[in-house]
């Protein structure tokens, strides 16, 4: 570690300013506070975001990267230089040459860029990645890409160990570097008292609307599939997004709407989980969904795809129910097991908390803190 006050810098390479961006933003915080030189950038669609009002209150520099070339496609071109993205860089580091830069990542490959700009300014750099899909493949160039830009950081850091070993087929190399994070949760951990069932099994699925990675699509389909058709299931959507028409009209298709509501977005998770049973989690690909870890965190079961990091929390029959893939039909088999073990669902409920309390650490941010100050 650096004997001098570290210099840390965080950079955003992802689009968006969902859950995924708590890590880095808390842990930039933490930092502040703790007496590091501090500096942050994101390349977020929204460029003046409220998600970094406590470091812009806290006296922490946040500047917006995505908007500093013009829009358009000359604009796309540019971006996908690491020439344009050395020079961003420049401009955003100035004079300073932090001890480390930390870039974090959606599920997707956009730090790249980043960290071959990074390495030619010979700044040292690590990553932190919150979702991959294993079934797509880099190009072989892309892959060779990513092998270099890999293999020069102090440290790859990921949420799901399925993600980093999905990583490693894709690039057909072990990843020497590679690091665990936790990201934070927006609730106190605590068993909340069971819903009456009144003869229905209440599920919610809590999560952006859109299919393409979240498989609401596939859930839908699920719930009007023969053998879920006549159960007692209510479903709930919890969250907004680009396909809340098109899962309305699908509802609307397969006859179920009236067992089928959408609720938006909530905030206030306790007010989800004191009316419902079960988190549904039928997602194509992600990386370790706060949706699951904090319906856990409150006592309760999960039905979730066997992806990502999944398997690691879900264990059948003790804490919820593990469709082997996401498709219509393990899905709804997974429903009909759920079903048929419904009086049994408070108590995986319970264990479902037990479980994620050992698994992470109490305090994620600090462990994540900690370690990146190994690092420098």
């Amino acid at each position: 570690m650096n004997a001098q006050r570290p210099r840390l810098h965080f950079l955003s390479s992802h689009h968006g300013t969902g859950a995924a961006e708590n890590l880095w933003l808390e842990t930039a915080l933490r930092l502040h506070q703790d007496g590091c030189a501090v500096r942050t950038a994101h390349c977020w669609n929204e460029v003046h975001s409220p998600r970094a009002d406590a470091l812009r209150q806290a006296g922490v520099e946040v500047q917006a990267l995505r908007g500093r070339w013009p829009l358009g496609r000359l604009g796309r071109v540019l971006l996908s230089t690491s020439g344009a993205h050395r020079c961003l860089l420049k401009s955003w580091l100035g004079r300073q040459r932090p001890d480390l830069v930390l870039v974090s990542q959606g599920n997707d490959h956009s730090s790249l860029p980043w960290l071959e700009a990074l390495h030619e300014l010979n700044i040292p750099s690590a990553v932190v990645s919150h979702g991959i899909h294993g079934a797509d493949w880099p190009s072989d160039q892309l892959g060779a890409r990513l092998r270099q830009a890999f293999a020069r950081l102090r440290a790859s850091f990921w949420v799901s160990q399925r993600n980093a070993s999905d990583f490693e087929m894709q690039i057909g190399e072990r990843l020497a570097n590679c690091r665990r994070a936790f990201n934070p949760l927006k609730v106190r951990p605590q068993v909340l008292p069971w819903p009456q069932a009144e003869g229905v099994l209440r599920i919610a699925c809590v999560a952006r609307l859109q299919t393409r990675p979240k498989g609401h699509d596939l859930l839908l389909q699920a719930m009007a599939s023969p053998p879920c058709r006549e159960l007692p299931l209510q479903l709930s959507f919890f969250g907004n997004g680009e396909n809340r028409e098109g899962l309305q009209r699908l509802a609307a298709l397969l006859g179920i709407s009236a067992r089928v509501e959408f609720h938006g977005h909530c905030d206030e998770l306790t007010h989800i989980w004191r009316d419902h049973h079960l988190l549904a989690q039928p997602s194509r690909n992600e990386g370790m969904p706060l949706s699951l870890v904090e319906a856990m965190a409150l006592g309760r079961p999960a039905l979730a795809t066997d992806v990502a990091g999944h398997s690691e929390l879900v264990i059948e029959g003790e804490t919820g129910f593990l469709a082997n893939h996401p498709s219509v039909g393990e899905i709804a088999a997974a429903l009909q097991r759920a079903w048929n073990q419904r009086e049994a669902l408070s108590a995986m409920g319970r264990h479902a908390h037990d479980r994620l309390k050992q698994w992470m650490p109490a305090d994620p941010v600090a462990d994540f803190a900690a370690q990146l100050l190994q690092l420098t």
